[in-house]
């Protein structure tokens, strides 16, 4: 859930953290989701998952995931506390959310549907599964325009067990 940093206050979520329409559709099921292009990138995921492994972030190739780059973000998992931090953030994603590269997620969230951001990740390195969510939200950059907002987040690891990284793809329609 997103928590306040330092000096903000509970009720001031930051700009960017817009929800309109309905709560969102949140869970472990590709049928979430109804954007072919998030379940494409899952499906390329899946193929890098060999023998109950989770699959390292060198296995997912820049060139051969090119048609997805714009809408990737990768975040680094932190722990000591739990925390997310973001490490790269495709140029699509940029353009209608902002770039938040270098920052935490308990501290500002690109998007957060259900001002639960935090929570999303966590329930991805508790599970170690892939986490869908679909819903309708406006970002900071278009408050007029309402999105419909499809996204996967999938689990990486250096050791093929524990997350050390969540890779998503997010589509903004």
């Amino acid at each position: 859930m997103w928590e306040p940093g330092p000096g903000r206050a509970a009720d001031a979520a930051p700009a960017n953290l817009r929800k309109t329409g309905p709560d969102p559709k949140v869970g472990q099921s590709c049928d979430v989701v109804t954007n072919e292009r998030v379940r494409a990138f899952y499906a390329f995921w899946l193929s890098r998952c060999r023998n109950g492994r989770l699959p390292k972030k060198a296995d997912m190739d820049p060139v051969e995931m090119k048609a997805f780059l714009s809408g990737i973000v990768l975040t680094k998992v932190h722990r000591d506390p739990l925390d997310f931090e973001y490490r790269i953030i495709g140029d699509e994603v940029v353009a209608r959310l902002g770039n938040m590269t270098g920052k935490r997620v308990r501290d500002s969230a690109l998007i957060n549907l259900t001002n639960s951001a935090y929570r999303n990740y966590c329930a991805v390195v508790k599970t170690r599964t892939a986490q869908f969510l679909e819903g309708t939200a406006v970002t900071a950059f278009k408050r007029d325009r309402p999105y419909l907002m499809s996204r996967v987040h999938c689990p990486l690891s250096v050791d093929g067990e524990s997350v050390d990284y969540i890779i998503t793809y997010i589509s903004l329609l």
